[in-house]
């Protein structure tokens, strides 16, 4: 994989701002994805951000992967007769986000597509902000924000997730780690499909996606204000240090390594770290990870 077809102009100043006003008038679609182990009642909240939004999208594309509990079917049915706007996919089998999200992003009827998880909320000017941005610079087809993670209710924040700003400081993130606050994240839909779209690649689906992207020569930008809501819990840090997780993570770093995209000290890197991670305590664990991220 090479990184030398540039798309754009030349790297500019550090994202900054925009005024919330000036993308409202952007047509985008949001995707989401949704499976059985959801919480209706985080469900519901997070479509409510969405419908609360300063620029409301006409076409909220949910991936329900595989069946559902009654609950949250219901909860999927009662959003979807009150507000037309909202489409669920109904995929027969659980086959997982990369497969759910391959299937159903085409089906997104606007080039602009706002990706959101199925337990987080949107702060209300969260599209208005990053449709502004993408207004003012049509060079950019990948784009994320700072967010704010927290426990419990949106007035516990305990951290902010901060991510590199420019292009280049992102491409050089992305060696390492995941320059791309993916609940946060709207990117532009042909540029995604240009390189394959969405794939299998367990709980690196969204990092695969931007490497690749970053790959062809896409360009991409983070704003620093925070945006969005991030449900933070023991479970899923506890997920993201798991065996299964370090696995797929060895996999996708080496995937890195071999095509190109990251050197053999980025990997090393890495995988130490990943890997120190899984063998560490969970209460030193959750610790460090707060204090990484203040």
């Amino acid at each position: 994989m090479t990184r030398n077809r540039r798309r754009g102009g030349t790297a500019g100043p550090p994202p900054t701002g925009c005024s919330a006003s000036s993308g409202a008038s952007t047509p985008y679609s949001v995707l989401l994805c949704v499976y059985r182990h959801d919480d209706p009642t985080y469900f519901a909240e997070a479509l409510d951000s969405l419908l609360a939004q300063t620029a409301r999208s006409d076409d909220v594309v949910i991936a329900v992967d595989g069946p559902v509990g009654r609950d949250l079917a219901d909860t999927i049915s009662r959003y979807t007769a009150a507000h037309p706007e909202i489409r669920p996919c109904w995929l027969p089998q659980n086959v997982g986000v990369g497969r759910a999200l391959q299937e159903v992003l085409p089906r997104c009827r606007h080039d602009i597509v706002l990706r959101m998880d199925a337990d987080d909320v949107c702060v209300p000017d969260r599209a208005a902000r990053q449709l502004a941005f993408l207004d003012a610079h049509p060079e950019v087809a990948l784009l994320s924000a700072t967010i704010s993670e927290f426990v419990g209710t949106t007035d516990h924040v305990v951290t902010l997730r901060r991510v590199p700003a420019t292009h280049a400081e992102i491409v050089e993130f992305a060696r390492r780690w995941n320059p791309i606050n993916q609940p946060a994240a709207v990117f532009r839909k042909q540029a995604a499909l240009s390189v394959g779209g969405y794939q299998h690649f367990p709980r690196f689906e969204d990092y695969y996606l931007w490497v690749r992207m970053l790959a062809a020569g896409y360009r991409a930008a983070n704003l620093p204000e925070s945006l969005l809501y991030y449900r933070l819990s023991p479970q899923n840090l506890d997920r993201r240090r798991s065996w299964v997780a370090t696995r797929s993570a060895v996999r996708f770093h080496l995937w890195k390594r071999r095509v190109g995209f990251a050197n053999r000290c980025d990997t090393a890197y890495a995988l130490m770290i990943l890997i120190g991670a899984a063998l560490a305590p969970g209460p030193v664990y959750r610790l460090i990870y707060r204090i990484a991220r203040r």
